[in-house]
Parts: structure tokens; sequence; C-alpha cells
């Protein structure tokens, strides 16, 4: 899973646990690697989740996030 921030286009990516990685405007991070999933930013509405399926989902969007969120996580067992 990746993240990319909308406001200085960066494609970012926690590739294990506890690495934490910003985008070069530090406007979003992930973590987590494959393990568990955390990001974050200043505005939701400029993040973009990249699941590995190819689903793209805004930060915003809880009510779809939270679905894609609970597959992968089955997904993982």
């Amino acid at each position: 899973m990746k993240i990319k921030c909308l406001i200085c286009g960066d494609v970012i990516k926690s590739k294990s646990v506890h690495d934490f990685v910003s985008c070069q405007c530090d406007s979003c991070y992930i973590d987590g690697g494959q393990n568990y999933l955390h990001f974050g930013g200043k505005d939701f509405s400029k993040i973009l989740i990249m699941f590995d399926d190819g689903t793209k989902i805004l930060a915003s969007d809880e009510e779809r996030y939270k679905k894609k969120s609970e597959e992968w996580e089955k997904s993982k067992k």
C-alpha cells in the first residue's frame, strides 16, 4: 500500500514496521509497512490511498476507506 500527496505529488510507501515516511512537503506520512496501516496529514482530502490491487481512495472518503481497509486487513490473514 502507498499514499500519494496531492499537494507535492510524492508517492510514498512504508517498507516495514516503524518505517515512518513523509512526503517532501511534509503534508502527509505513512508508517507500518505491510503489518499495519498508519497514515496521516494536514488535509485528508489531499491524500490518495493506493491499495496494492490498484484501488485508489481519498483519505477523506471515510466510508470507502474503512470498507477497503477492512478487506485489506482480512487478506493478510
